[in-house]
């Protein structure tokens, strides 16, 4: 496990349990005393936990909600690339001709269009500048962008006035990114600006399809959206947890996987 996952996983299990110590995470990942010491002191240095006799517990828990590590969309778009790629193609195949389509912020989404024939008649509603970019020269495709306050990490606009447009508006399919899924804590984003849009997106479309690798399945951020039954189709990989495959296939969601890893699944 690269060491930013490690953090983000070390710091997800704190903010579930609101205290742990240092020998439950030792045998809940695996790893030496000595490394979560340091994964669990760079994660104090940045003011996100504090530690104590063994212990480790949210840093200023009771005044404000943890923070996560700083998202990148730049960063974010060169981890997993394969399983994100495989993804996409997935998602794009769904996409057909006169769809009017919601595209999300975040890496993942941000494949989808290279795997859409350019020629394809549609209409992209968008908030992120980098979704925006990406539609340059797609002749048939007419894009409305919300706009509004630009946040620089994300390439994400969000604004009362964007708000309101997305909610006036329908869309056929809505594909939504995620940074933390949970079947306890539900879906999950970094940021909280960002909460409203994903909820009034899907709120609003006919076909809600949630598109996140697996390397986001255990993982909690500050701002939930959505629970992961609220969906009407989930796009991941093949490391998608089994409980989470089967918890799908009870509520009757559908789960698309690359053709190998979906042996096994069947939705009621």
């Amino acid at each position: 496990m690269k060491r930013q996952s490690r953090l983000e996983a070390i710091l997800s299990a704190v903010v579930l349990a609101n205290s742990t110590t240092i020998k439950d995470l030792t045998e809940k990942y695996g790893l030496s005393e000595m490394t979560i010491r340091r994964d669990v002191g760079k994660l104090e240095q940045a003011g996100l936990v504090r530690t104590y006799r063994g212990g480790v517990i949210v840093a200023e828990r009771h005044t404000r909600a943890a923070r996560t590590p700083s998202y990148s969309l730049a960063a974010a778009e060169a981890e997993h690339v394969e399983e994100k790629r495989a993804i996409a193609g997935l998602a794009a195949a769904r996409i057909e001709a006169g769809d009017v389509i919601f595209l999300d912020s975040g890496s993942t989404i941000s494949f989808i269009l290279d795997y859409v024939d350019p020629l394809l008649e549609l209409t992209i509603f968008c908030y992120s500048l980098n979704i925006f970019n990406l539609t340059a020269g797609r002749k048939n495709t007419r894009v409305v962008f919300s706009g509004g306050t630009y946040h620089q990490d994300s390439q994400c606009c969000d604004s009362p006035e964007g708000l309101a447009l997305l909610n006036r508006n329908r869309s056929s399919k809505a594909f939504i990114s995620a940074s933390g899924i949970r079947l306890d804590t539900g879906v999950t984003t970094p940021g909280q600006y960002d909460i409203p849009i994903k909820r009034t997106a899907m709120a609003n479309s006919a076909h809600t399809f949630l598109v996140a690798d697996s390397s986001k399945c255990g993982l909690v951020r500050t701002g939930h959206f959505a629970n992961l039954d609220d969906f009407d189709t989930v796009i991941s990989d093949e490391g998608f947890p089994a409980e989470m495959r089967e918890f799908l296939a009870e509520r009757g969601v559908e789960l698309l996987l690359p053709p190998a890893a979906s042996a096994g699944y069947s939705p009621t």
